[in-house]
């Protein structure tokens, strides 16, 4: 089951030559009333199927009731993992899960890693998401919110550059789903409602977890002005349904959203082992406004996800994106490389991925694109969007080692 460890930050320091590692726990309020009482106290997302999930449920309340837990509201101490991703922004670094607000962690010169605290976000009383956008014209940290048992299922707020809350306004939809990721651009917010449904019954009707994919509804694509002041300002678009966990970028072109994301047909988190009806491969969103329209393509039939792009690109046209390949003859579907897709190839194009890595022996994780510096002490300047590098801890597991794997985003060598 993804996402359900307690967050480590892990920090590699190369100067001189030299590269030096350290992690770090963060520090949540979760992770330090389990270590206080030396065992886990808070039920984790995979036990709460079938029947014994009821039962995990109802001991929660009681855990509530009798004061055992006291961080499980968000406008409390929260339960978060910090565990997702990474984000920095208002000169902070922070850790980030779904399902709480985000924790700054501090990074010493010298490479060690600590938590600074729980983030307050003014007024924000929703989870914060794990993939919020930078917009790198203006410094705003665009951020979504959802809940699964009450509403306002999903809320929408930005950020200034120095970390206030500018606005949040509540986005009305019709049933609670996981709105895991979003996108930006230059006008508009862009927001994806997808038949993930929490479902309560269905833990005993279905014996399972909570949680369903019903392509029986829609899938939805929304357009929110960047300058709205509520939600009645967002705009749906649908098309058959389908779920994304990541998206890659979106940008305007010829009156028109377009967007790219590693598309499933169909999801099932209980799922344990690999199935190629559920990998998800890099499609494109075309979104007209002016028509009332949307369509959508797959360019790549390489199953994978964990899309990233030059960070300084985030709601502008992209031409590279990279995916973490699956493993797709492992039952636990692990990561085995790299592939560097162009978002640019023609209609037609068989196969939009121009390269791929393939990790020897190894297994990866997602990887992180570093831009080469712009005026450095060379006089050098980047040649183009893909002049970087990608950065990817790889675990091999024949010697329990593990690696910090630097390759060139350009050559893919």
């Amino acid at each position: 089951m993804l996402c359900v460890g307690d967050g480590m930050v892990h920090a590699t320091r190369i100067k001189d030559g030299k590269a030096s590692y350290g992690n770090h726990f963060v520090q949540t309020h979760k992770l330090r009333e389990e270590q206080k009482a030396g065992f886990p106290v808070y039920a984790k997302f995979g036990d709460q199927e079938g029947l014994r999930g009821v039962f995990v449920a109802l001991l929660e309340l009681l855990k509530q009731k009798t004061g055992i837990l006291k961080g499980v509201p968000v406008t409390e101490a929260g339960n978060g993992t910090a565990n997702t991703s990474l984000v920095y922004h208002a000169n902070r670094l922070l850790a980030i899960h779904e399902g709480d607000l985000p924790y700054q962690i501090k990074m010493l010169c010298e490479g060690v890693v600590s938590t600074v605290g729980r983030l307050s976000v003014g007024d924000w009383s929703v989870p914060f998401t794990a993939h919020p956008k930078l917009d790198t014209t203006t410094g705003n940290l665009h951020i979504i919110g959802y809940n699964i048992d009450k509403q306002p299922y999903l809320t929408y707020g930005v950020l200034s550059p120095n970390g206030s809350l500018l606005k949040s306004f509540p986005i009305n939809v019709s049933f609670p789903s996981m709105f895991h990721d979003f996108a930006i651009t230059e006008h508009y917010a862009v927001f994806m409602h997808m038949p993930l449904v929490f479902d309560p019954k269905i833990m005993v009707q279905h014996n399972t977890l909570p949680v369903i994919f019903k392509p029986e509804l829609p899938s939805k694509i929304g357009l929110l002005p960047l300058t709205a002041k509520s939600g009645d300002e967002l705009v749906w678009y649908e098309l058959p349904s389908f779920y994304v966990f990541h998206i890659a970028n979106a940008w305007e072109e010829d009156g028109k959203v377009k967007m790219y994301a590693c598309q499933s047909d169909r999801v099932d988190l209980a799922a344990t082992n690999f199935n190629p009806d559920l990998g998800s491969r890099m499609t494109e969103y075309v979104v007209d406004p002016k028509s009332g329209t949307a369509e959508h393509r797959r360019i790549s039939g390489i199953v994978g996800d964990f899309p990233i792009v030059h960070p300084a690109m985030q709601g502008k046209h992209t031409r590279y994106a990279y995916i973490a390949m699956t493993d797709t003859q492992d039952e636990a579907a692990q990561i085995k490389g790299i592939a560097k897709i162009d978002l640019d190839a023609p209609r037609g194009t068989k196969e939009a991925a121009v390269a791929t890595i393939e990790y020897d022996g190894c297994k990866g994780g997602e990887a992180y694109f570093v831009p080469r510096k712009y005026g450095n002490s060379d006089g050098a300047e980047c040649d183009g969007e893909d002049d970087g590098f990608l950065l990817v801890y790889v675990y091999e597991e024949s010697s329990d080692c593990s690696c910090l794997d630097v390759y060139d985003a350009k050559t893919m060598d």
